[in-house]
């Protein structure tokens, strides 16, 4: 039994005209009828493609409906359905790296780094938001090819390029010795610890020192002979600072949400992206798209009981950030704080732990 689609066409339709195209087009023509206002008839579905083509040359409007279904068939639907897969499909494939190219300097080392891209997970058909942090890359890269100095990556639509860079050639240099020195403290404090490569020390544990005070000797002394060996190392020593603050008595603290994916008009793109994703040719003189990074901020008002569990933290970030690695702080111990015209100010006593130990060149 052929699968049949009912036509229903205006009755004022020159029916003769009709007919006789169908005929010449040689589609079939089942159950005739009509009514006051539309005329009635169905064809095989397989003719429909035919059929749309005396429908244009004839300019008439129609409503077909599929008699296995009863749903209505619209040339209007057809066109929504085509743009929209015409939109989507590109934007759908636009997530995925298709192409991956490797622009070095011989086939050879094409082939290893492609072979290390597999090995951490960096292939073709995968989605680009899964692409690894570019540091992440690079990193496992040099760590195995020596002989590059930095690697370079783009992502230009679905292909994904790395192009390494070979590193110079560099000649040996001689270096020059730095002369003979002692250790000296550059400031002020109770010595804690020791970790010296050579030399001699001048002072023992939780004595207090001055500042510019000899630490460690850098020489040795053999009944009335000196050999001179330099001092090397680190001297950790403990001391107090003070520390003052003033703060507005509200403050906003803005820590980032979750990431999402947008499309925006490029007349009206206001929002910058995180990530950005490049769209087929198309659709860019139109549209962008990637990933925007959303924002929350919370208010708050500082008050005494605030100091422990927002100024402080904020001050020893801020102290270590600025200190020398390896510096600790010991302990702390609020001296002051008062709240006056919408600011906050205080102080803090801090004891803090650090290597004291800079060189001075023996006379």
């Amino acid at each position: 039994m052929p699968q049949l689609i009912q036509v229903q066409v205006p009755a004022k339709t020159d029916q003769y005209v009709l007919f006789q195209r169908l005929l010449a087009a040689n589609i079939e023509v089942f159950r005739i009828y009509s009514s006051e206002q539309h005329l009635f008839f169905s064809i095989q579905r397989k003719d429909l493609k035919s059929f749309r083509k005396v429908r244009k040359t004839m300019k008439i409007p129609v409503q077909l409906v599929d008699e296995s279904t009863n749903g209505i068939i619209s040339f209007y639907s057809f066109s929504v359905i085509g743009v929209a897969l015409l939109i989507i499909i590109p934007v759908v494939l636009a997530q995925f790296i298709w192409t991956i190219n490797i622009d070095s300097h011989s086939p050879e080392s094409n082939v290893l780094i492609y072979e290390q891209l597999k090995e951490i997970k960096i292939q073709e058909k995968m989605l680009s938001s899964s692409l690894p942090p570019e540091q992440e890359i690079r990193q496992k890269i040099l760590l195995k090819h020596k002989e590059f100095s930095w690697v370079h990556f783009n992502q230009s639509g679905s292909t994904f390029t790395v192009s390494p860079m070979l590193a110079p050639i560099q000649t040996e240099r001689k270096i020059k010795e730095p002369p003979p020195s002692h250790l000296i403290a550059k400031r002020s404090g109770i010595i804690t610890d020791f970790d010296l490569v050579k030399g001699v020390r001048a002072v023992e544990k939780n004595v207090a020192v001055k500042k510019g005070d000899i630490i460690v000797h850098g020489f040795v002394t053999q009944g009335d002979k000196r050999i001179i060996t330099s001092a090397e190392g680190k001297v950790y020593a403990s001391y107090w600072i003070e520390l003052s603050f003033e703060l507005p008595k509200k403050v906003i603290i803005v820590r980032p949400a979750e990431r999402e994916f947008l499309i925006q008009k490029k007349s009206n793109a206001k929002q910058p992206y995180w990530k950005e994703i490049a769209l087929p040719a198309p659709l860019q003189n139109y549209f962008k798209a990637g990933y925007v990074q959303k924002n929350i901020e919370a208010s708050y008002e500082l008050n005494e009981q605030s100091i422990d569990q927002l100024i402080r933290p904020l001050l020893f970030q801020k102290l270590v950030n600025e200190m020398p690695s390896g510096t600790q702080i010991l302990e702390d111990k609020v001296l002051q704080v008062s709240i006056q015209n919408d600011k906050v100010n205080g102080k803090i006593l801090l004891l803090i732990n650090e290597n004291i130990a800079i060189p001075q060149v023996i006379p």
